[in-house]
């Protein structure tokens, strides 16, 4: 695709947030500060290449810190290339950071979980064998999916694991799910490493199966409800972010975490536009984030057809 991974683009500006904070600020806490939360807007499509990342204080407190934050590249239109000077936003948003330190003490949890459940996995109390998932590709009702085509850069960084379809994959079938995966990150394709702060932000963004079911959504749209007939090509639809926010709960620790499980849920889509909301949990269900996002559901060609004539969304 030509449009950069937005999970990609969030994950630069929690990096850019921490090392901000890290040199520029170290002299004001006892530990670095790291983010919380974070809101952005995706203004405009980004594209591979050079970016201008600026940091604006907004308020810098001993507890809690807000920046704002811009990408800035050159624009698709003709006659900008060679221009340095041209430059337009893309991304902008407001990140919130907190010492690490300031958040420590006991935890009051919530009585939630996850409705429906899950399905079950081969343990006795219906939780999944995780080793035996990497191992193996199955546990109870999960396996694991095939690698995407080599044309989609971003799901190659992941091994993703999702329940074992039961039955037919019809239009209808496929609007009525409820998303759930577990996902290792594996970047560049290639080795296992382990699940960090930074990388949440990709992960936040990233679940092949809800973005199936959104083109379903839309697909049973266009053709005025009718939720009769096979299963569309899910490479019909590009699936722009508008915005994203982001909940951190619970700090991965420095080590990292091997395995996360994502539940997304998209409520309505209407218009072509969609909602998504991400809760992100650790092997021993503690909340690490939440997100929420708004989408559009539009035809694959404006991302991949020339940037510079194609339609604005």
């Amino acid at each position: 695709m030509d449009v950069p991974h937005g999970g990609y683009t969030t994950s630069i500006f929690y990096r850019l947030a921490t090392v901000y904070f890290r040199e520029t600020k170290s002299n004001r806490f006892k530990t670095t500060p790291e983010p919380i939360g974070m809101q952005l807007s995706f203004l405009r499509r980004t594209v591979v290449g050079p970016a201008i990342l600026r940091v604006q204080d907004i308020k810098i407190g001993a507890r809690i810190s807000t920046i704002h934050v811009t990408l800035s590249q050159r624009p698709d239109r003709p006659g900008t290339a060679g221009d340095k000077d041209d430059l337009e936003v893309k991304v902008v948003g407001y990140v919130t950071v907190s010492p690490p330190d300031m958040e420590e003490g006991p935890i009051c949890k919530g009585t939630w979980g996850l409705s429906p459940p899950p399905v079950s996995g081969s343990l006795a109390n219906g939780s999944v064998n995780l080793a035996a998932l990497a191992a193996n590709g199955t546990d109870g009702a999960w396996m694991r999916l095939p690698r995407p085509p080599p044309a989609l850069t971003a799901p190659q960084h992941l091994e993703i694991y999702a329940p074992r379809p039961q039955g037919p994959m019809t239009l209808e079938s496929r609007q009525k799910q409820v998303v759930d995966q577990w996902a290792r990150f594996i970047p560049g394709g290639t080795t296992v490493a382990r699940w960090s702060n930074e990388a949440v932000m990709f992960l936040a963004d990233m679940f092949p199966a809800a973005l199936d079911r959104m083109g379903a959504m839309e697909t049973s749209r266009v053709q005025g409800g009718q939720l009769t007939g096979n299963a569309e090509d899910k490479g019909t639809f590009w699936y722009p972010t508008v915005t994203l926010n982001i909940d951190l709960k619970t700090r991965i620790p420095p080590e990292g975490v091997e395995w996360l499980h994502s539940r997304i849920v998209t409520r309505m889509l209407r218009g072509s536009r969609a909602d998504l909301d991400v809760v992100i949990l650790d092997p021993q269900g503690e909340l690490i984030a939440l997100s929420t996002q708004v989408a559009l559901v539009v035809n694959a060609s404006r991302n991949t057809k020339g940037r510079a004539n194609s339609e604005k969304l």
